[in-house]
């Protein structure tokens, strides 16, 4: 982890499963708040990911509570009980899911960036999980975004592109104007709350209640987020300072790899948004209502969650 990175509690996705009959599985793990690949290789026969997945999880996490750094292993090999686990390194081509398509900005097939390392980037500063202020090529002041899969280049192709066009609409406004862009949004993402406040977000089942009715009614459009994630959920601040905050999705339109939908997505973070605020977590009635709105959810019902939202004895 460069030394301006932030570390993030681990939230690990199973990218394949080689399994041996009789002797082994062998998995990678992608922990996506980190951004690390790991394997796990354990004596024993194994077909859930999500065991999988949870196993590296609470390793991470445990040496980064002993620790607080990074792990310098990348590899964890277990038996079949969990009694015995070693830890050790191994070469990066064999743990990373190697990016192979390159980036093209343009229409000519020069227009491509080429590969810097990533020690040519200097003073980086932390800006979210895949994004860092830096300088870069005799001091140019510039954003570095990481791309993890390849599925991300085109992506960030389009990115560009959006950018150009912007630029260019921009340039031809007449000098005596002043060019500006209005942010949709403001505020703070729930992730970075939560680091701030101990694990107690400002949140009541309204705004839970508006969060899944607007999720649904995207649905209803054939429009999905692709990303629903604690980290892209901004709590928003009214206009005058006083009022309900309301809580929006950011960073729409690029499906996270092993996307289990929307809805899912939402569910979790109900739950989630359930652990990290107080008041829900001690009203009694609140909990459940959270809880089986996420059930709901989990199977793909909005209404259902809806009624259970919007219930209150």
């Amino acid at each position: 982890m460069e030394p301006n990175r932030v570390w993030h509690d681990p939230v690990v996705e199973i990218y394949s499963n080689l399994i041996t009959p009789g002797v082994r599985c062998s998995a990678e793990g992608y922990d996506l708040a980190n951004r690390r690949w790991y394997c796990l290789k354990v004596e024993a026969e194994i077909e859930d990911d999500q065991l999988l997945s949870s196993t590296i999880a609470g390793h991470l996490r445990q040496y980064y509570a002993a620790n607080r750094k990074e792990p310098p292993w990348n590899t964890i090999r277990m038996n079949a009980e969990g009694s015995i686990v070693t830890f050790d390194s191994q070469p990066c081509d064999k743990v990373n899911r190697l990016i192979r398509k390159s980036l093209c900005y343009g229409h000519k097939p020069t227009d491509r960036l080429p590969t810097t390392a990533i020690d040519n980037l200097k003073n980086l500063t932390y800006i979210s999980r895949s994004a860092d202020r830096c300088t870069w090529n005799n001091n140019q002041d510039c954003v570095f975004k990481r791309i993890e899969f390849d599925v991300d280049v085109e992506v960030i192709e389009d990115e560009i592109q959006t950018r150009e066009t912007l630029i260019y609409a921009m340039g031809q406004m007449p000098s005596t104007q002043i060019n500006s862009i209005l942010m949709p949004y403001a505020g703070k993402d729930l992730e970075s709350l939560v680091r701030n406040s101990n694990a107690d977000l400002p949140l009541n089942l309204t705004q839970l209640l508006d969060l899944v009715r607007g999720v649904r009614e995207l649905a209803k459009s054939g429009v999905q987020h692709g990303d629903i994630k604690y980290w892209n959920t901004v709590l928003q601040p009214t206009g005058q300072g006083s009022g309900l905050a309301k809580l929006m999705l950011i960073d729409s339109g690029s499906e996270a790899p092993e996307y289990d939908g929307d809805a899912r997505a939402l569910g979790t973070l109900l739950l989630w948004c359930l652990e990290n605020a107080l008041a829900l977590r001690q009203d009694r009635q609140a909990r459940a209502i959270v809880v089986a709105a996420a059930s709901a959810l989990v199977n793909e019902n909005f209404d259902g969650a809806l009624s259970c939202l919007s219930t209150r004895k």
